[in-house]
C-alpha cells in the first residue's frame, strides 16, 4: 500500500476596493483652460454601483432640498463673463441665453494601461449667479422668472441685494436646446450689463459595472469650447469670458473586495482511488484514478486570475515523484461559483495553466459572498498503472496555486 502527497500552497486573502475620485480645482487665469474633476469611488458594494465624490455644486447651499432630491450629481464650473441682455429681444441670443453641450461618451483608461471602459455624460441641470444692473430694480435681473424659454424648465429662483441665482432643468440632456429668460420686472427694449458667475451643472453619469472593471484608478476627459457658439453658447453680448474652453476630468477609483479561504490542513492533499483503497487491497482490479479535491470559499467582487506554479514541472501538468525517481503527471482544475466566469462560461473543473503568463482570467456575473468552489487534483489511469510497480513508494511535490486580483 502507498498513499500519494501532494502539499498545496496558496497566496493570502486579500481585500480590495475602488473609488471614483471627483474635484474641483481653482478657476484659470483669463484665457488659460478652465478645469473640473469629478470623481466617483466604488468600494466593493455588492452591486457594483459607484459612490459620488464630487463636491456639490455651490448652488446646493442655496437649495439645499432640492439638490436631496436630483436623481443626479452637481458640480461647479470655473467660468466667468459679463453679459449684455436685452429685455424681450426679438433675438433669444441677446436675452440672456445659454445653450448647454449634448451627451458626451468618454472613454477612461487603467492607469496601467490594461482596460478601458466608457462613460456617458450628460448635463441635467444648470445654475448661475446674475448680478444685477443697479441701474434698475431688483426684478428686472434677466434671470428673475418662473418662465424660462426654450429647452429649460424653472425649478427655483432667489433674488437679493441685486444679485439673482437661477436653477433651471434641461428638457433633453442628450441633445439640450438654448434657454433664455427676461426678467419679470424689466420693461421691452432695457440693457442690463450683468457681471455672471458661480456657475453650477447637475449631471448624470452613467457608468459601466465595477465588477466587470480591474482594480485601480481610471482616467479620461472631454472637453468643451466656451462662448458664442460654443459647446456652452452663452449668446451674444458676452466680454470678460474668463476661459474659451472648459476641460472636466473624470477619475474612477476602484478598490475590489476579495477574500479566499481555505479549510485547516489544505496545505495537504493525500491522493486516493474514489472509494478509497479498500476495494484494490481485497483483490479487485487496480484504481482508474488517484484524486483529491479541497474546498474554498470565496469573496470578490471584480476579475482575478488564477495560475499554478510547480515544484517539478511535467507539461501543463505538475510532477509527483517518488524516492526512486519516478515521477508522473498530477492535473490541477479549479471550480468556482456560478457567478464567476470565465470566457463568458461557468467555471467547472477547468485546468489550471502553469505561469503567470497563462493565468486564467475570470469575470463576475454577480458578487460573491462566501460561496463555495473546489480545487481538484488528479493523476489518469494510464498514469497510476506506472504508481503500481513501485509499492510501498511515497509520491509528493509541491503545487502552488496563486489567487491574483491585483490586477
Amino acid at each position: 500500500m502507498f498513499s500519494t502527497k501532494i502539499i498545496s500552497a496558496f497566496t493570502a486573502s486579500r481585500l480590495f476596493s475602488t473609488s471614483v475620485l471627483l474635484w474641483l480645482l481653482t478657476a484659470p487665469l483669463d484665457g488659460q483652460t478652465a478645469e473640473v474633476t469629478v470623481s466617483a469611488r466604488y468600494k466593493g458594494n455588492v452591486t457594483g454601483a459607484f459612490e459620488n465624490t464630487t463636491p456639490q455644486a455651490s448652488f446646493c447651499s442655496i437649495w439645499v432640498g432640492v439638490c436631496k432630491d436630483f436623481q443626479a450629481f452637481t458640480v461647479s464650473l470655473p467660468l466667468t463673463y459679463d453679459k449684455v441682455s436685452t429685455h424681450q429681444a426679438a433675438n433669444p441670443r441677446e436675452q440672456f441665453y445659454i445653450k448647454l453641450p449634448a451627451r458626451r461618451t468618454v472613454q477612461v483608461v487603467h492607469e496601467k494601461g490594461i482596460d478601458t471602459h466608457q462613460l456617458v455624460f450628460e448635463i441635467t441641470h444648470s445654475s448661475q449667479k446674475i448680478q444685477g444692473d443697479t441701474n434698475f430694480s431688483n426684478t428686472a435681473n434677466p434671470v428673475f422668472t418662473a418662465y424660462p424659454q426654450g429647452g429649460c424648465s424653472y425649478l427655483r429662483t432667489y433674488l437679493t441685494a441685486h444679485r439673482a441665482y437661477y436653477l433651471w432643468a434641461t428638457r433633453l440632456p442628450e441633445s439640450p436646446s438654448p434657454c433664455y429668460s427676461s426678467g419679470q420686472g424689466g420693461q421691452p427694449k432695457e440693457v442690463y450689463f450683468t457681471p455672471v458667475s458661480d456657475m453650477g451643472i447637475g449631471y448624470r453619469l452613467t457608468m459601466p459595472s465595477a465588477l466587470r472593471m480591474k482594480q485601480g484608478l481610471y482616467r479620461g476627459s472631454a472637453s468643451f469650447t466656451v462662448g458664442p457658439g460654443g459647446d456652452f453658447d452663452l449668446g451674444d453680448g458676452v466680454s470678460n469670458l474668463n476661459s474659451p474652453t472648459l476641460t472636466i476630468n473624470f477619475e474612477l477609483d476602484v478598490q475590489h473586495a476579495f477574500v479566499l479561504n481555505f479549510p485547516a490542513a489544505s496545505d495537504r492533499a493525500v491522493l486516493e482511488p474514489p472509494g478509497g483503497w479498500s476495494r484494490w487491497l481485497g483483490g479487485g482490479t487496480p484504481p482508474s484514478r488517484l484524486e483529491r479535491s479541497l474546498r474554498l470559499n470565496l469573496w470578490s467582487t471584480g476579475p482575478f486570475k488564477v495560475y499554478k506554479t510547480c515544484q517539478y514541472d511535467q507539461g501543463t501538468s505538475c510532477g509527483i515523484r517518488n524516492g526512486a525517481g519516478h515521477q508522473v503527471p498530477v492535473d490541477v482544475a479549479l471550480t468556482l461559483p456560478s457567478s464567476v466566469q470565465h470566457a463568458n462560461a461557468p467555471v467547472q473543473r477547468l485546468t489550471i495553466p502553469t505561469g503567470r503568463a497563462s493565468a486564467l482570467a475570470f469575470e463576475m456575473a454577480m458578487p460573491v459572498a462566501g460561496q463555495s468552489g473546489q480545487l481538484h487534483f488528479d493523476v489518469v489511469s494510464q498514469h497510476v498503472k506506472s504508481m503500481l510497480d513501485y509499492p510501498g513508494s511515497v509520491y509528493q511535490g509541491d503545487v502552488t496555486v496563486l489567487f491574483d486580483a491585483t490586477l
